[in-house]
């Protein structure tokens, strides 16, 4: 049996919808993976939900309310929703305490750091000296800047180089690093662009998307993604 991977969906602003790029289901398809979306659920249901999934994809999204992380919330910070904060912020702590494999893109990788003591740059813009364009306004199927791979355990053996290419899609970035957090890829600018937990059996999040690279045959990608399903498998394996 193929792993499932629950794919945390994004609530629109209206409240009544949800969005999730077919990007991420049809990646985990093309690697092995049977995927589902995980909306919003009680926490107090969450459990029982995490007991259908063999891993998680935590999708990138709203700005993240900066009270987690005991900060005032700046003028430039976007949009919140502080019911997807609530949400994920659940996940990530069940996750973990499962020992159950994760991968965060963006947002994702955001509330793994915060969830684990970290904080974030609410506007990197403006809080980071001579930052690089880290919004980048053309499709994420195209890289916009260089990140040097500096630790952990999973993405050096995939980038022998210790270099890449990413596509970049946000505002907020990682500041401080949690409790346990390796920081695994930096950008030219200093801002921290993958961290792992390397205690975990998989927990790895990227501030970029390989899931865009992957689905267009980038192998370095298509293998971060394919390790997570692996890991997922024998996360499956080890429940019967």
């Amino acid at each position: 049996m193929k792993p499932i991977i629950g794919i945390t969906a994004q609530q629109q602003e209206n409240l009544y919808d949800y969005k999730l790029q077919p990007v991420y289901p049809e990646v985990v398809i093309q690697e092995g993976g049977i995927p589902i979306m995980l909306p919003i659920v009680p926490s107090d249901q969450l459990d029982e939900v995490l007991d259908l999934v063999d891993g998680v994809i935590m999708t990138g999204g709203w700005d993240i309310d900066p009270d987690l992380y005991g900060e005032e919330t700046m003028p430039q910070t976007g949009q919140l929703n502080f019911e997807m904060d609530e949400f994920d912020s659940c996940v990530i702590k069940n996750v973990l305490a499962r020992d159950m494999p994760f991968f965060g893109t963006c947002r994702g990788a955001q509330m793994l750091n915060v969830m684990t003591g970290g904080t974030l740059y609410q506007c990197i813009e403006e809080q980071l000296d001579d930052p690089l364009k880290h919004k980048q306004e053309h499709g994420r199927e195209h890289p916009v800047h260089h990140v040097d791979i500096v630790g952990g355990e999973i993405l050096p053996p995939l980038f022998p180089g210790g270099r890449t290419r990413v596509n970049s899609s946000h505002s907020q970035g990682i500041k401080t690093i949690g409790e346990g957090v390796e920081i695994a890829a930096q950008s030219p600018d200093g801002l921290t662009e993958a961290i792992e937990l390397t205690d975990k059996r998989f927990v790895l999040a990227t501030q970029w998307h390989p899931e865009n690279f992957a689905l267009k045959g980038h192998e370095p990608s298509k293998a971060i993604i394919d390790k997570f399903i692996k890991a997922a498998a024998d996360y499956k394996n080890s429940k019967s």
